[in-house]
């Protein structure tokens, strides 16, 4: 069996790592080819060129989690090789969803007792995600963040960032549809599309959130002030106080007219828009989970 690894420096995945786990794994393959991002684009390069390996074990965030993702997408489904993720970054969301371990090394030795879990992937008009899609005060906070208050802080970064926002949030025009059918027509303070559990590394608590359930939780608010900070520094998306500014729907497909190009969040990385056609592929791509 053969395993590729990419490995990205920047997200904490130092040399010392990198042979720790490399000795960890060793054992399990025939061979290992490593291969190091130097900048944006190399991940998802060297994911494009994994089709001939059984597994690609991925050091990094939820950055470099997107570019191989993403490189992978564009292969053949039976072409694309087993995911073994080792969590590097500073929120590891979808690691945390796929219940690893974040301690890199913990989870490089799961990958011996470990069983392979399908995964639905968010296909974004021609990009694709894991974890989630932010419009509104979602994307704003996660761009406000100051890297080295991201790196110190983690979440609570995030969420301070979130307040941040408040002093100058305005409430945007969205039409959503699913299947041609308008769902919702008028103003709302921000838009959340979630394929995973986790937002910057706080559990989401929507009871019906699911990876392999070939659908999205799609939250929508026009709330805002105290109500909304709180509801946010608690993470109270499963809307156990239910209000009637707070809508929780679940979909397979979806489409999003916003009344103006707004800034677009996928898992972490930002593109603008003005409309957006989101669909759940189902179970494509595999992931090493650990076994319970």
């Amino acid at each position: 069996m053969r395993a590729m690894i990419i490995s990205n420096p920047t997200s904490g995945a130092s040399e010392t790592m990198l042979g720790e786990i490399v000795g960890t794994v060793e054992s399990l393959y025939d061979e290992i080819l490593i291969r190091k991002t130097l900048g944006q684009g190399d991940a998802a390069r060297f994911a494009e060129a994994s089709g001939s390996f059984e597994h690609l074990i991925v050091i990094g965030g939820d950055g470099t989690l997107h570019e191989v993702v993403n490189g992978l997408m564009s292969l053949p489904k039976d072409e694309r090789p087993t995911v073994g993720l080792v969590p590097g970054g500073t929120c590891n969301d979808f690691a945390r969803a796929l219940d690893l371990p974040v301690e890199p090394i913990e989870a490089a030795r799961l990958f011996k007792m470990s069983h392979v879990q399908p995964v639905d992937v968010m296909r974004v008009n021609d990009r694709y995600g894991l974890n989630f899609i932010g419009v509104g005060l979602i994307a704003d906070a996660s761009r406000q963040i100051d890297p080295l208050q991201k790196e110190s802080l983690g979440s609570i970064g995030y969420f301070l960032a979130t307040i941040r926002q408040f002093r100058e949030l305005d409430p945007f025009d969205v039409r959503i549809e699913q299947d041609g059918e308008v769902v919702h027509d008028g103003p709302i303070s921000f838009l959340y599309v979630g394929n995973g559990a986790y937002l910057g590394t706080v559990p989401t608590k929507l009871p019906t959130q699911s990876f392999t359930d070939g659908l999205v939780e799609v939250v929508h608010s026009s709330a805002i002030g105290f109500p909304m900070i709180r509801q946010l520094l608690t993470q109270q998306l499963g809307l156990e106080h239910s209000s009637p500014e707070w809508v929780h729907l679940q979909m397979s497909q979806l489409t999003v007219h916003l009344s103006e190009s707004q800034i677009i969040d996928v898992d972490g990385e930002h593109f603008e828009a003005d409309r957006l056609h989101i669909d759940v592929l189902t179970s494509e791509l595999t992931f090493l989970v650990p076994s319970h």
